[in-house]
């Protein structure tokens, strides 16, 4: 679970992206800012910002279980009623 600085950390560095994904190297960075190398019929391929890896986008489409990047939903960081634990962690669906 993320407790609430990393909650806040993670909002402000997401706020102005419009599709953030978490890279496997642990680096968050906006799929919509790609560099874009190849595209195939079943994929497209970029390299990515933070670690310079070239990924693919197969594990979206089920072409692949391993996936080259994990997409953050934004709504996820938008705090309502039952968004924390009695513990005052944030309960978020992508991280347990």
């Amino acid at each position: 679970m993320y407790d609430r600085l990393e909650i806040d950390m993670l909002a402000d560095q997401i706020r102005d992206m419009l599709i953030p994904v978490r890279c496997t190297c642990g680096q968050v960075y906006d799929l919509c800012g790609v560099e874009v190398t190849a595209r195939y019929t079943d994929c497209t391929v970029w390299r990515t910002p933070c670690c310079r890896r070239t990924v693919d986008d197969r594990g979206e489409t089920g072409w692949t279980s391993r996936k080259d990047y994990e997409v953050i939903n934004k709504d996820d960081f938008t705090v309502g009623a039952g968004a924390f634990d009695i513990h005052g962690r944030f309960r978020w669906a992508g991280r347990h």
